[in-house]
Order: C-alpha cells, then sequence, then structure tokens
C-alpha cells in the first residue's frame, strides 16, 4: 500500500546519511513502526529508535533534515492518534534542536536551519493540527510554529485562538 511516507521515505539514501550510531540505515524500518503505532507507550518507545539516533540530546545528525521531511508527510496520512501525536513531538525536537558538533566540523554547520525549513513548507499541516488537532498537542504544535512560521502576527493571531490550551500563556 502507498503512502506519503512511503514514497517520501523511498527519495531519500538513508545509508549515506550520517547519525550518532553511524549510518542512518534503520530510520525507514524505525518510522514505519512509529506511524503504525496504536498506544502512547508503543509510539512513544518507538520514536526513541529515531530521537535517540537522528537528535540526541536536541543535537541534529545529518538524517534529521529528510527525517522531518517523512514526518511531515506522514502527517498528510490517516495516522493512529498516538503516533501522530508523537510525529508532532519528533518534529517539534528536531526543528527546536542544533546542529551537533561532530556535523559541523564534517561541513554540516547548517542542519536546524534547514531542517526548519523543510518543516516551513509544511507550514498550513502545522496550523491544521493547531486548529483540529488533539488539544493534548497543542504545545508542540505551538512550538514548531514559533521557530518555522516567518509572518510574526499570523502565528500570533492563531496562537490567540488557543491560548486556553497553553500552560505558559
Amino acid at each position: 500500500m502507498f503512502s506519503a511516507v512511503s514514497i517520501e521515505l523511498s527519495r531519500h539514501d538513508w545509508g549515506s546519511l550520517a547519525t550518532d550510531h553511524g549510518t542512518a540505515a534503520e530510520v525507514p524500518a524505525a518510522v514505519t513502526a512509529l506511524v503504525a503505532a496504536t498506544t502512547a507507550e508503543e509510539a512513544a518507545q518507538l520514536s526513541g529508535n529515531l530521537d535517540n539516533v537522528v537528535i540526541v540530546q536536541s543535537n541534529l545528525y545529518e538524517a534529521a533534515v529528510p527525517l522531518v521531511s517523512v514526518l511531515c508527510a506522514a502527517l498528510t496520512d490517516d495516522l493512529p492518534a498516538a503516533a501522530r501525536s508523537r510525529v508532532l513531538w519528533l518534529i517539534c525536537h528536531t526543528v527546536n534542536g542544533e546542529t551537533h558538533y561532530s556535523e559541523i566540523e564534517a561541513g554540516r554547520p547548517d542542519l536546524e536551519i534547514r531542517a526548519r525549513e523543510v518543516a516551513r513548507a509544511g507550514l498550513w499541516l502545522f496550523y491544521r493540527e493547531l486548529l483540529h488537532g488533539d488539544p493534548a498537542d497543542t504545545e508542540d504544535v505551538v512550538d514548531i510554529l514559533d521557530v518555522v512560521e516567518t509572518d510574526r502576527v499570523r502565528f500570533e493571531r492563531f496562537r490567540d485562538l488557543v491560548k486556553d490550551r497553553l500552560r505558559d500563556f
């Protein structure tokens, strides 16, 4: 069965992309398992296969940029709620991360900028999630929009619509 995730996964040579553990060869299997997760516990466990490999303690590795593209593609698919929530969480942590020093030394100093640009291309996916998604995901979605949205007036207007769901507002 074709899905936006499977198509986007197939566009990248994961074995040639760097992670904390070497290459990203295992990322497609990890993403495929994550987007099928049906419980919060399962989704949290499976997202660890990405969070502790591609993004480690807010440090980004080369595979983070195409991972954002794949995760945005996932938001166009009909995901179980637990998987959707964890996909948003991963996007949030990625676009708010910083390039790991080893990637800077390898000549890839701008991974966070590139990840944000990829997420920005899916801007309206995040506004849809903000307005129609699970209210429990509001904080993550606002945190994504806060770093990828360049129109601050639009961001503030949308954020004001959901301010009752934000802890720090």
